[in-house]
């Protein structure tokens, strides 16, 4: 597959790189963040990497990597940590109310070309990311503002610096994107379904493999991670948008709970198990559809940008490339930085659009609607949703650089 070539910083005639002094400030230490902090900072350029918890989140469900996303992480040279934290399951079995198997998944169908938990893909990348970069834990960006010559950022903590260039990467509920495009609602597009994941000791016995649970309106699924010894257990229901307070952990649980009341099988025992949790993650399941990327000295990058959702299975896979093409652009334009964000939003436009798409095909095939016949899922449909995965896959090796 024909990709662009990485655009290494202006060289001198002895073949050193120009220096560039740059500085830019990344908000958010997750997958995109660090990855294009890495990138920065390889070029030369003053990175600095403001994190609103206090260290690298851990949990989460299981990232897919696929196609450039592997090259690239190749290139910062963790694709080995990267590979000994594969989940390593094969076929995934799908299962009924009483737990026997009425079908199985090969894993090419669930897992990319490497597949792991997200909080260990984001530890690696993170411990990658450290030469040249400056590390702001437990603090967040308060106000944004935009000279034309640099930005002025004001934080938490109450200090106040100046940047070059600021990128929100910041997740789905970027306080970035608030700051300098707008309230989370213009941005936020609720696909009518709701997620909670944790992680638990493999009580199931199960060996290197999944359950799925499809029901009307309801999915549960588990799979094993770190050989064996745990499960990250995933509950998926259909909802339209609801009321709670994102930092009350127990009433999201109950939210869980009574949605998956009444299943039987081994729902009791993961219920308890996840009121004892302590990596319980909760939130509606949405996509972000933003009309433009950047504003001035700004721009998102990753989820912040353009999350396609988790009902795509490409998400990590996404934040990874356009990392790497926002890099390769910031470092090819060091006096144009409107010109270098436009050619980004133009590269990554395909791979965002078509990872969108998937996301609203897949809901029906992972979440059946309310109403229908229990396990029903066309082969054609299935069929469907993977071909849109490898056009996904496909758009974005071709915009991703050689890094």
């Amino acid at each position: 597959m024909t990709r662009h070539e990485f655009t290494t910083p202006a060289t001198h005639g002895d073949s050193t790189p120009a220096p560039d002094d740059r500085r830019v400030l990344i908000s958010g230490a997750g997958i995109a963040g660090t990855v294009l902090a890495h990138l920065l900072a390889r070029a030369g350029l003053r990175v600095t990497v403001v994190e609103y918890a206090p260290g690298v989140r851990t949990g989460g469900n299981a990232v897919d990597l696929r196609g450039a996303a592997v090259d690239v992480v190749a290139a910062m040279g963790v694709l080995d940590p990267v590979r000994a934290q594969q989940t390593g399951n094969g076929a995934m079995h799908r299962i009924d109310r009483e737990g026997d198997t009425i079908a199985m998944l090969p894993a090419e169908a669930i897992a990319g070309d490497v597949e792991l938990p997200r909080g260990d893909l984001n530890a690696i990348l993170l411990g990658a990311a450290q030469d040249g970069v400056e590390y702001l834990f437990g603090d967040t960006v308060t106000a944004l503002a935009d000279t034309g010559d640099d930005v002025r950022v004001t934080f938490d903590s109450g200090a106040r610096r100046t940047f070059d260039l600021v990128v929100g990467a910041d997740g789905l509920h970027s306080r970035t994107r608030s700051l300098a495009f707008g309230p989370e609602t213009d941005f936020v597009r609720h696909l009518g379904c709701y997620q909670g994941h944790f992680t638990m000791p493999n009580t199931l016995g199960l060996d290197r493999t999944g359950l799925l649970l499809n029901l009307p309106g309801r999915t549960l699924g588990c799979y094993t991670v770190h050989d064996n010894r745990d499960l990250v257990v995933g509950w998926f229901f259909r909802s339209e948008s609801l009321t709670y307070d994102r930092r009350d952990i127990a009433a999201q649980q109950r939210l869980v709970a009574e949605a998956f009341t009444g299943l039987g099988w081994k729902v009791p025992e993961l219920v308890d198990a996840m009121h004892r949790s302590t990596d319980f993650y909760f939130d509606p399941i949405s996509q972000v559809v933003m009309d433009g990327m950047h504003r001035g000295r700004i721009v998102l990058a990753g989820d912040a940008a353009h999350a396609p959702s988790l009902l795509s299975g490409v998400g990590a896979t996404l934040a990874i490339v356009g990392a790497a093409v926002l890099a390769e652009e910031i470092i090819s334009s060091p006096d144009d930085a409107e010109a270098a964000f436009a050619r980004y939003e133009k590269r990554i436009n395909e791979m965002v659009t078509l990872g969108r798409e998937l996301a609203v095909r897949s809901k029906d095939w992972f979440v059946f609607a309310e109403g229908a016949g229990d396990h029903r899922i066309s082969q054609a449909e299935e069929d469907r949703v993977h071909a849109l995965r490898e056009d996904v896959v496909t758009a974005a090796n071709r915009a991703c650089p050689q890094v």
